[in-house]
């Protein structure tokens, strides 16, 4: 399967910085989601 972010970037290089980006911000979210649905469970 052709990669999606080849069409966007470049080089190889950019391709694994933006894989390595949405993963990070995916766990941020993840995180965030967590956080605020034990916050207002607390509450």
């Amino acid at each position: 399967m052709k990669d999606d972010y080849e069409e966007y970037y470049e080089s190889e290089e950019e391709n694994l910085d933006s894989k390595s980006d949405a993963r990070v911000i995916l766990f941020m979210i993840i995180v965030a989601v967590i956080a605020m649905t034990y916050w207002v469970a607390v509450q």
